[in-house]
């Protein structure tokens, strides 16, 4: 079962999408998607469509939402900060906390780029919310980034650049300047799963590596010649299969 969902934070109604399994059962683990810079609940090609219904074919349900002032949410890009969807991301996985058919002991949590930067930040410290995580290209290096985009691309009279037709704004900049987006993630010590193409130009190889070094209980997958949002069937078919496996119980 597929069905709309709203969530109300600081204000803004942030929409998504909640999965159930169809199983006769009472209750089912469940994952969290966040997705990344410039993305959407549903993610490059429909991505997050895909691994949320591979999940439920496991047995596992997902909850997807758009973080504010991306897809169907309330607010603007122009405003969002990293600061600001890690605040959103909490409220999600409480959202999902509270679903009636939801198992708490079997939470998990999936992000993609920043969305998995973000996701590294919120669990570090909800061990016991979390069973799980895993890191699809994680983002450690967003800060470099963000920097870039606001030293190459061209300024609109308001003071956002336009970047390729969004307007991002200074606070993003700002929110990410001084921020370790790896500091204090090795306090998570449940089991970790990360997959990196190794192609990555957008976020090379190195960063997901480096993510791998500081946790305990890390598994690190280089999908070979893969570039960030894994554009090829052959490299999404290995994506949600291992992303299947892990959350599954099985060897990613």
């Amino acid at each position: 079962m597929q069905k709309a969902a709203e969530l109300v934070h600081k204000g803004k109604t942030l929409r998504g999408m909640v999965h159930r399994p169809d199983a006769n059962e009472t209750s089912f683990p469940a994952v969290v998607l966040f997705h990344g810079f410039t993305g959407s609940k549903g993610e490059d090609k429909f991505l997050f469509v895909r691994i949320a219904r591979a999940l439920c074919e496991e047995g596992i349900g997902c909850v997807r939402f758009d973080f504010s002032g991306s897809g169907e949410s309330d607010g603007r890009f122009a405003d969002m900060t990293f600061s600001g969807e890690m605040s959103e991301a909490q409220a999600i996985l409480n959202f999902t906390r509270q679903l009636e058919w939801t198992d708490n002991e079997r939470i998990g949590v999936l992000g993609f780029s920043m969305g998995a930067a973000v996701a590294a930040q919120i669990t570090k410290d909800r061990a016991a919310d979390v069973a799980k995580l895993c890191l699809l290209s994680p983002a450690g290096n967003m800060p470099d980034k963000a920097k870039l985009y606001f030293e190459t691309c061209t300024f609109l009279p308001n003071g956002h650049a336009d970047l390729g037709g969004l307007e991002l704004g200074r606070a993003f900049v700002e929110d990410l300047a001084d921020r370790d987006l790896y500091d204090g993630v090795e306090r998570y010590e449940n089991p970790v799963l990360i997959l990196h193409g190794a192609k990555d130009e957008a976020v090379p190889e190195h960063v997901g590596r480096n993510y791998a070094d500081l946790y305990k209980n890390a598994a690190f997958v280089a999908v070979d010649e893969a570039d960030h949002s894994f554009s090829s069937a052959v490299w999404r078919n290995e994506l949600v299969q291992r992303v299947s496996a892990f959350f599954g119980g099985r060897q990613p």
